[in-house]
């Protein structure tokens, strides 16, 4: 199977074989649909997305049926990292044109508030990282040339756990880090940090203290 490429330019394009190809048209457009929200069709193309990279990666990936956690897509690597066995992470996936670059080129996205206060609990049993992909509002998203296929565009993530509550009422400002990179060293950097065994937090308690002891103690 042939390799898909990452250009080292502005807006990153990779090159997909036919195999890979199908599954992003196939998860977008279908014969019989001819879809009416633009936004629903812009996120899901995010998803896809995400998934053709993950799969071009040797990651396995799942999507989950309703959207009642804040997340998306379920990337796992099928293999030991770190001594944990097949880890994984559940990754939100927000889709934006024209996305907003710092000087340092890091990504900036407005995540909305509900979001937020979700991906930044520290007691999910699997982990959540945001993963923002920015599409140009003018031109093609996909472009064939020569040696392949390519998706138009650029994408970072970033994990918001533990982060502090925001007082702000609709959205929040959220940088992604322009070395956090949607590639194979970058994804499986994710899945070594977020997705291996971590330690639980257990509430604070003295037996010693426990009432129920003491009166036992006195029988």
């Amino acid at each position: 199977m042939s390799k898909w490429h990452v250009r080292h330019s502005p807006c990153p394009h990779f090159s997909l074989n036919g195999a890979i190809l199908s599954l992003l048209v196939t998860s977008i457009w279908h014969d019989d649909y001819v879809p009416s929200d633009h936004n629903a069709i812009q996120g899901d193309f995010g998803e896809a997305w995400l998934e053709v990279v993950a799969s071009g990666c040797g990651l396995l990936r799942g999507r989950s049926t309703l959207d009642l956690e804040k997340a998306d897509v379920q990337l796992t690597y099928p293999g030991s990292i770190s001594g944990c066995y097949c880890p994984s992470v559940k990754v939100q996936v927000k889709t934006q044109l024209n996305l907003k670059t710092d000087p340092d080129g890091s990504l900036v996205y407005n995540l909305d508030v509900q979001t937020y206060d979700v991906l930044r609990r520290e007691d999910h049993a699997v982990r959540r990282v945001l993963v923002v992909i920015g599409l140009i509002a003018e031109g093609p998203k996909i472009r064939l040339h020569q040696d392949g296929t390519m998706l138009v565009g650029r994408g970072a993530w970033v994990s918001l756990e533990g982060h502090p509550p925001t007082g702000n009422r609709t959205s929040q400002v959220i940088r992604l880090p322009a070395q956090n990179t949607l590639d194979e060293p970058g994804l499986h950097r994710m899945l070594g940090t977020y997705g291996v065994r971590r330690t639980s937090r257990v509430a604070d308690y003295d037996p010693w203290a426990d009432p129920k002891r003491e009166r036992e103690g006195e029988q």
